[in-house]
């Protein structure tokens, strides 16, 4: 069930990569179509796309490492001097 939930996450993490560029250019178009507006708005929603795509895979990148950490087994450190009891 863990390599399941991690297969997830990087499922996710695929779709947080290309959604919000894809998202932009495509606002950007459709601004560019509906009020005539010229090139420079495609070149503002692509800039604005990959700031986003790139804070989102950060974020998502942090998420997955957390994950991963938690499915991993961890192993127990042998008793040491100071740990004894």
């Amino acid at each position: 069930m863990k390599i399941l939930s991690l297969l997830l996450w990087v499922t996710q993490f695929g779709f947080s990569i290309m959604f919000p560029l894809c998202f932009f250019m495509w606002l950007g178009t459709w601004l560019q179509g509906r009020f005539g507006w010229g090139l420079w708005i495609m070149a503002l929603c692509g800039i604005i796309g990959l700031l986003t795509t790139v804070s989102t895979v950060r974020s998502c990148l942090h998420s997955l490492r957390r994950a991963a950490e938690e499915a991993s087994p961890q192993e127990e450190r042998p008793i040491a001097f100071n740990d004894h009891q």
